[in-house]
């Protein structure tokens, strides 16, 4: 039985009964305990990439069992723990790179590999080109499609 938490409608509903006042309605949303758990482990591991914390950390940190969490992972992303942590990595390492004017080593640093060396051996295998070639060539639309971008807009839509 999945857990049930409420939250606010996003949009208003003026109640009938009171003419001038605003209500927001409580919905009710059914979590499976899959979702929530992998919804709370994606979050706790995305916000630790520099330093993941290792399978029994993140069970305790989660109050389930290693192998609860192995599970739910393969079962609702089809990878391992390890596998979406390089995946988490890599998609935020390319955003740093075309969105930002960061240096290759303070990237390495920021995700957790210990020399930019590394950090470049892992993006060239994992992506087909190196850090610096992705920067040089990422086309405009990376720009945008990228999670965590920012809107460009003109000074005109200011």
């Amino acid at each position: 039985m999945g857990a049930k938490y409420k939250m606010q409608a996003a949009r208003p509903v003026f109640d009938a009964h009171a003419p001038m006042s605003l209500v927001l309605p409580t919905v009710e949303v059914d979590e499976s305990a899959d979702q929530h758990l992998m919804r709370t482990a994606k979050h706790y591991l995305s916000v630790r990439l520099a330093k993941p914390p290792h399978m029994d950390e993140l069970a305790d940190a989660l109050g389930v069992s290693k192998k609860r969490i192995a599970d739910a992972f393969r079962n609702s992303l089809g990878m391992t723990v390890t596998q979406f942590l390089r995946e988490e990595r890599m998609r935020k390492a390319r955003r740093l790179l075309v969105q930002t004017s960061l240096d290759i080593q303070a990237i390495a640093q920021e995700l957790g590999f210990s020399s930019s060396a590394n950090f470049s051996n892992a993006f060239h295998s994992h992506v087909g080109m190196s850090p610096s070639d992705f920067r040089r060539t990422a086309p405009l639309e990376s720009i945008t499609s990228l999670q965590g971008s920012v809107q460009w807009s003109s000074p005109d839509e200011l």
